[in-house]
């Protein structure tokens, strides 16, 4: 059972075969979503502002120009979250490759409910991708991590959770701006995926928490080795990132908002690593939290870094 059902308008022109196509898919569907029948195209646009679903399922030939007024609404009112399915009669490759900009998903009227149903979840799914990724470094973001956390917290296999951030990066963003600041992160994110796509292959889970804070999930026996690549590669990169006279001075000048002037080491990073067995944790809150006893400890300790918690 799904007690929050997610919420789809289908747009239909009312005749028998619609109405058996209709009692078909609210059949096929009804135990996972509710489904909401228009055939005034009025009554619909206007739930559709109102009311917004959580998708639009829409029959082209029944209101052709319907369809702009729908994707103005959509653009006007920033509605790009609710995914756009559309009926066909036939195949038109112009037509949906001058629909592609706006539209999500398209099917056509001989294809079996089953198909629908396929294309429902891949847009729904698709959608839950685009909006958790972070919008700088295209890596999964706190939902994907929680469930990946979640993931591993009951699995017969001993893996590594690491959380990931640099040293002096405030600082660093404040001296040089918020434009290479962001360059250092999409750095550490290439790092990041590289480097451990070496050494895992398919085994693993990369996510950006924000800002400057990642997380990785790997086997635990490739934990260390893995870390120590990261801060190699990182070590090797990060002096790039600075002018010429604070790489030979090996720091660069901080000015706070009160005129206080620092010398700031070059960026590092901390790598706080805690091994997640079954039965050692039993929510994903306990790993967070002893994440951030780790962390702890890893930033008393100077340069590039990491530390795997060997409690038990």
């Amino acid at each position: 059972m799904y007690p929050f059902k997610k919420v789809i308008y289908v747009f239909l022109k009312k005749n028998k075969f619609f109405s058996k196509w209709k009692e078909e898919l609210i059949h096929f569907l009804k135990g996972k979503y509710k489904f909401k029948i228009f055939y005034n195209f009025k009554k619909f646009l206007s739930a559709v502002l109102f009311e917004p679903p959580s998708m639009v399922i829409y029959y082209y030939h029944k209101n052709p120009k319907g369809l702009n007024n729908l994707v103005e609404l959509r653009k006007r009112f920033n509605m790009f979250n609710i995914p756009l399915i559309l009926i066909l009669d036939h195949l038109d490759l112009n037509y949906l490759i001058f629909t592609s900009e706006w539209g999500d998903d398209f099917i056509f009227l001989d294809d079996k409910i089953g198909e629908l149903f396929a294309r429902i979840e891949y847009a729904f799914h698709r959608l839950e991708r685009i909006s958790d990724n972070n919008p700088l470094t295209g890596l999964p973001g706190n939902t994907s991590i929680y469930r990946a956390l979640e993931r591993i917290l009951n699995i017969n296999k001993h893996y590594a959770v690491a959380y990931v951030d640099l040293d002096n990066f405030k600082a660093y963003n404040d001296a040089y701006g918020f434009s290479q600041g962001d360059e250092m992160i999409k750095s550490i994110a290439k790092i990041l995926v590289t480097t451990i796509s070496d050494f895992s292959r398919e085994d693993y889970f990369i996510g950006h928490i924000g800002g400057d804070d990642f997380i990785f999930i790997v086997p635990l026996e490739k934990s260390e080795p893995i870390s120590k690549e990261i801060i190699k590669r990182f070590d090797t990169l990060a002096p790039t990132f600075l002018n010429q006279s604070d790489k030979e001075r090996g720091y660069f000048i901080s000015i706070d908002r009160v005129g206080n002037v620092s010398k700031i080491p070059i960026p590092s990073l901390s790598i706080s690593i805690v091994p997640v067995v079954k039965g050692k944790f039993k929510h994903v809150g306990e790993i967070s939290a002893r994440l951030a006893e780790v962390k702890k400890v890893v930033k008393e300790m100077k340069g590039s870094k990491y530390f795997i918690d060997r409690r038990k």
